[in-house]
């Protein structure tokens, strides 16, 4: 859990191997009925370039609210747009959107109570005990997230001389992308 200072938030982030999705809307619907006064996220894992990227996601969303830049009505929706650097929802929900059948899903919550943040995550670890995997969004998938985000081997290996090894310059390079969504 994190606070998010500055915005009066706390954030919640839960990953969970292999879930059996039947209807994605259902999905995320329902766990955001179940956490009403939260704002919640559900994310396809295999295209998170690790926890920085959801944290900058996050912070990126809430900054484009103050600053009236969001391109959605709803901060998660905002933090979905902002995670998958697309302008559209539609083009959005395709690269980070949840699938059907087995996938692998990051929850993000975000609150202003940190018991309530808190106690939304134990819910989810206890429904999901069997399969939640902190480690699953820091995964080196390097090779993917460069396709997806549109990274090329250049851009990687001028940060690799800054980071600690390929997959580092990848994840900050996404990060960098994101933030730099607040200027289209």
């Amino acid at each position: 859990m994190v606070e998010l200072k500055g915005y009066g938030f706390y954030l919640g982030v839960l990953t969970v191997r292999e879930v059996y999705v039947e209807d994605p809307e259902l999905l995320v619907r329902k766990v955001r009925k179940d956490f009403g006064s939260l704002n919640v996220q559900v994310l396809n894992a295999e295209n998170v370039a690790g926890f920085k990227h959801v944290l900058i996601s996050v912070l990126t969303a809430l900054e484009a609210f103050n600053c009236k830049l969001n391109l959605a009505k709803s901060l998660p929706m905002e933090i979905l747009v902002r995670a998958s650097t697309q302008r559209q929802i539609n083009e959005a929900l395709g690269i980070l959107g949840v699938k059907r059948g087995l996938c692998d899903v990051v929850f993000i919550i975000i609150g202003e109570e940190r018991d309530r943040v808190k106690e939304a995550l134990n819910d989810l670890m206890e429904r999901y005990r069997n399969h939640v995997d902190m480690h699953l969004i820091e995964e080196d998938k390097s090779d993917r997230i460069m396709e997806i985000y549109g990274i090329s081997e250049e851009n990687v290996e001028s940060e690799v001389e800054y980071s600690k090894c390929r997959w580092e310059a990848v994840k900050n390079l996404v990060a960098e992308k994101v933030a730099l969504t607040l200027t289209f």
